[in-house]
Parts: structure tokens; sequence; C-alpha cells
């Protein structure tokens, strides 16, 4: 997760990370591109848990903005996310649904760029699953 979590230009932080049925995964986003003016140094940290895990199916979590303690950030949205992986053409396809418990919640985050940092961190993963398949 930390080599492509977070948008381009983000290095990610795992403090902790269980990847299991009520595990937490506690991480932080900073910012290490220069390019990228008042945002440069910045630390973002969320934190992640585990609701159900269903190999090679599905994964369930509530995803929180935290603190550097793991403490949820007062004042921000909870998502619900369900990743969903299903083949599509000999592929995996990953559709993943994110849900709030308001308008006003998703539009908090809408403002924040969270369509645009998704995406970036999506071309991220892709770029490390590249490498992956090179051959050493």
């Amino acid at each position: 997760m930390a080599g492509w979590w977070g948008p381009s230009g983000c290095q990610t932080e795992n403090r902790e990370f269980n990847f299991k049925p009520d595990g937490v995964w506690h991480y932080c986003m900073r910012c290490t591109d220069e390019n990228q003016g008042e945002f440069y140094g910045q630390e973002s940290w969320g934190k992640a848990v585990y609701q159900e895990i269903i190999v090679p199916e599905k994964i369930v979590l509530t995803d929180m903005f935290a603190d550097e303690g793991g403490n949820a950030a007062d004042g921000m949205p909870v998502t619900l996310v369900t990743l969903t992986f299903v083949e599509h053409e000999g592929k995996t396809k990953l559709i993943m649904l994110s849900r709030f418990a308001s308008a006003e919640g998703l539009q908090q985050v809408m403002g924040m760029g969270i369509v645009q940092g998704c995406a970036s961190q999506f071309y991220r993963l892709d770029d490390l699953l590249e490498k992956l398949q090179e051959p050493c």
C-alpha cells in the first residue's frame, strides 16, 4: 500500500497495518513534491478499519481522516468503502464504491479534491503493477 497509496507527489508511511477483519490501517500521506507549492511538506493522516475481507472477492472498510495518534478527526466525514474484484475479459476489474453518511460529507471531500486524488493514486498503482511484471 505504501508503494502507491495517496495522490501523485506524496509518499505514504504505514504506522499500523493489520489486514484482517477489525484490523486497523493507520497511515500518513506526506507531500514530497516541491512543485506542489503550499502542499509541499504537508501531512494527511488517515485510518481504515477493515469490516469484511472475502478473498479474492471483496474488501469492506471504514475510512476516516485521523490524527497522528489514530484518533478520528473531528468534523470530517467517515466513508464506508466497498472494493469488489470481478473477472472481466480475462483480467481483474476493481469496483470501488464509497458511501457517505450525508451529502454534505460527500461535498466536503469533493471540495478537497478526492476525485483527482483517487484517480492519481490508481495511476500510481498501474505504474507499480507494470514494474512488478518486468523481468528481473
